[in-house]
């Protein structure tokens, strides 16, 4: 198995520019709405949200044509463990901006693991599971999408009209689990979506062996 090298340096170049795009543009002041709540305790948050919007939204876009025949071959293995190695490349290539927002912030060593613990399941969780649908051929990804905005942006919406602040639906959004870095709502967000990671990883070659069982 090989990665499309092209599409994967892309792919960091972008993940590379929006989470520093995102923290040089609200550092800057240059939004013409003022967002009180940016400050230099907060930054590392914010990180962690551009982090996620990428893992979230844009990540799935490269999963299904990141490993292509083109170049070099990495492992032997699944498409799920290379994907999961890009997973970790990701972090890598976003060491530099994750260090400086630390030490801006004055975030301890916890919230920092805690919340890239946060992001990289979720990454991992979301390459298996479109990993999956695109070995199968399923038509995957409008569902994929429609459960995403409504569990980590709808949700949080609905509390936010019930009761003006976050409550039992907003603990099901992982954006809202990386405002309480100090916590343990990433620990566990990051634990259920482990579980998912893995048991998909262990029902994946019975689903993709039954479907290639002949009629």
């Amino acid at each position: 198995m090989k990665v499309d090298v092209p599409r994967a340096i892309v792919m960091y170049l972008l993940w590379l520019g929006l989470i520093s795009g995102v923290l040089i543009v609200a550092m800057a002041d240059a939004l013409p709405v003022k967002l009180g709540f940016i400050r230099p305790e907060n930054v590392f948050t914010l990180l962690i949200e551009a982090e996620l919007f990428f893992v979230l939204v844009i990540w799935p876009f490269f999963v299904p044509r990141l490993l292509k025949p083109v170049t070099i071959d990495l492992a032997k293995g699944t498409e799920t463990h290379l994907l999961v190695l890009q997973v970790l490349v990701l972090f890598v290539v976003a060491l530099p901006v994750a260090l400086l927002s630390t030490s801006l912030a004055d975030v301890g060593a916890g919230e920092f693991l805690r919340g890239h613990l946060l992001v990289a399941v979720t990454a991992s969780f979301v390459a298996t599971l479109h990993d999956l649908a695109e070995r199968r051929t399923i038509a995957f990804a409008p569902w994929y999408f429609l459960a995403m905005f409504a569990i980590a942006g709808f949700a949080p919406f609905a509390d936010a009209l019930r009761s003006g602040s976050p409550g039992v639906l907003s603990a099901i959004s992982p954006f809202v689990a990386a405002t309480q870095l100090d916590g343990s709502a990433p620990l566990v967000m990051s634990g259920v979506f482990g579980v998912f990671t893995v048991a998909t990883m262990i029902v994946s070659p019975f689903a993709l062996r039954r479907a290639s069982a002949p009629a």
